[in-house]
Parts: structure tokens; sequence; C-alpha cells
């Protein structure tokens, strides 16, 4: 069984990769764990009794003390083994550890389910000893080839390559380090104005039919102004245009562009305010003024900016990158 290496990142400390191996696979047992103890209940109406002895305990309760000791051994020892800081053997050893401990409990707690239910025509027992000699068995056998076939080594991966190739291009034209431009996209003041008092005035007549009409159209006017907020973000590689900075509502990569223009225009020419897509079209406009016009593969994008010096320089890195993937020039 092979874990995934460690994150192409030299400053991380964790193995995020090995990490959610130490997670899921216990949390993956537990479940099977519950779901074979769900088709023994019928064989178990006084609950089971814990395999160290105590007395029966319901069956519910039985359940959530073998997941609890089943996620205690497999993450709270698994996890560590996911430090990239830590020895490479000693990492070995403790995921090795983590797999051979969970499931050994897995085994012993579904032991004492099978002794106590009588399955297969045996005398109840507290705990069907060939279960548990057979499980704990593998268990350690699954442990040690673990520890001996992780590799917790750094591995090479598509987000280096494309580090290396954005470090080759800068060593040969360092111009190409501004080749990046964030801007904010808002509708002008008197706009933001017009829309909150079309929800205030109304809401605010409406208040003798019932007081939850000015709060409800105010919060439909400030949703309607944030709708025409976003934020463009632009690089070496693709173009995003986030709502509210948030939620990316246009995202294309540079090289689908195949030419891009800043121009003065009217909203109103490409299909109004806010967020639009049709036939191919896409557009996020917040105003008539400066904006830029591109031609792509799929069809055209329209993004307002906040002046045209702004809506010229990311035409022109939009040109610069047109149709090249990192490390092209």
């Amino acid at each position: 069984m092979d874990v995934p290496a460690a994150e192409d990142s030299n400053e991380r400390h964790i193995d995020a990769r090995a990490l959610r191996f130490a997670i899921i696979f216990p949390v993956l047992l537990s479940l099977g764990l519950v779901g074979g103890g769900l088709l023994l209940a019928r064989s178990l109406p006084r609950g089971a009794e814990l395999p160290l002895g105590g007395g029966p305990l319901p069956l519910p309760v039985f359940l959530a003390v073998a997941v609890a000791v089943t996620l205690l051994l497999g993450i709270g020892v698994g996890a560590f083994g996911a430090w990239t800081t830590l020895a490479r053997n000693l990492r070995r050893a403790l995921l090795g550890t983590a797999m051979a401990l969970q499931l050994g409990s897995i085994t012993v707690f579904a032991a004492a389910l099978l002794g106590q239910s009588g399955e297969g025509g045996a005398a109840a027992q507290r705990v069907d000893g060939y279960v548990v000699l057979m499980g704990c068995g593998l268990a350690a056998a699954m442990g040690l080839v673990l520890a001996l076939t992780f590799k917790p080594d750094e591995q090479w991966s598509g987000a280096d390559d494309e580090a290396l190739a954005e470090m080759l291009e800068l060593e040969e034209d360092p111009t190409v380090s501004n080749d990046r431009l964030v801007y904010a996209i808002h509708p002008r003041s008197s706009v933001v104005i017009m829309i909150l008092l079309a929800g205030i005035l109304p809401g605010a007549v409406l208040t003798v039919v019932s007081a939850w009409f000015l709060p409800a159209f105010v919060a439909a006017a400030v949703l309607a102004i944030g709708a025409l907020c976003a934020t463009v973000h632009v690089d070496r590689r693709r173009l995003a245009v986030k709502l509210a900075g948030l939620l990316p509502v246009i995202v294309m990569a540079c090289t689908d562009v195949e030419a891009a223009v800043s121009l003065d225009i009217k909203a109103g020419d490409y299909g109004g305010w806010g967020l639009r897509k049709h036939s191919g079209s896409e557009s996020f406009l917040a105003f008539s003024g400066a904006a830029v016009v591109l031609r792509c593969v799929l069809g055209r994008v329209v993004l307002s900016a906040p002046n045209l010096d702004t809506a010229d320089d990311l035409a022109a890195i939009l040109n610069r990158r047109a149709g090249k993937r990192p490390g092209q020039h």
C-alpha cells in the first residue's frame, strides 16, 4: 500500500495527502464496524459487553466506544506520521503502527460482537478468539507493509513544473513579472444612492401595511448593489472575476484569449449592468465607461474597469499572454 508523499511546498510541515489517509482510513473502518454491528443487532437484544468486560452496554454505546477507540488510535498516532519535520523512518514507523492499531481495534471489537451474538452456531462468549487471532495477525502484517512501502520523500508534481517554467520565464524576461493585475468593480456612487432610495422609499411607504416591508426592501437594495460589485484577477495563467471578491463567476485561461481591446462603452450595448451570460458571450459591467472587450475561443467577454488606464493595462497583459502557456514567450 503506497501513500502519496508531501505536497509541493518546502515551507509546509504537513504531508497533506498522508494526513488525509491517516484520517479517512480509520473513519471508513469505523463505518464498516457500525454497519456490521447494526446487522447483528437482533442477535444482541441486551446489548454487548466490552472486550475487557464490565457488563453489557446498549449496542449504540458499545459502537460509540469502539469508534472512539479506533479513531483515537488511528488518527492520534497516524497524524504524527504526516509531520515532514520528523525523520523519514520515524514517519514510516508511526503510520505503520497506526495502521496496525486501528485494524487491531476493529478486530477486537468485531470479535466481541461476533462472540456474544453466537453467530455461526458457536456458544456465546465475550470475545471470539479465532477472529482475534486472524484479525490481529492481519493487522500486524498490514502495519509492517505500510511501514515498508510508505515513501515520505517529496515528489515532483504539476505545480512544480509550472513553478519551474515561471522561474525560467522570469530569468529570460524579467518584465513578465508585471503581468499581474487586480482591481475592484463597483457601481458609481450616484447609482448606489439611486438603488438605496429605490428600496427605502417604497419600503417606508409600505410600513403602514407591515413593518417588515422596509427591512425587506433595504435588504433587496443591498443585494442589488452587491450583485454589481466584483474583483478582477489576472495573471500569466488565467483571468477570474469574483462576485463580491469571493464567488468566481467568470473564469478563463489566458490560452483562450485571442485578442483584447480597451474601450469606452455603454453598458446597454453589451447586455446591461451586472453579470450577463448568453450565447457564448459573458460580461460583468457595473457602469458605462471604461471596459475591456475580449475575443475568445468560445465567444466574447466584456469587463468593466475603473478607468481607461486600468483597462489599457488589462488589455496589454491579456494580449501578451494570449494563446501562451506558462513558459512560452
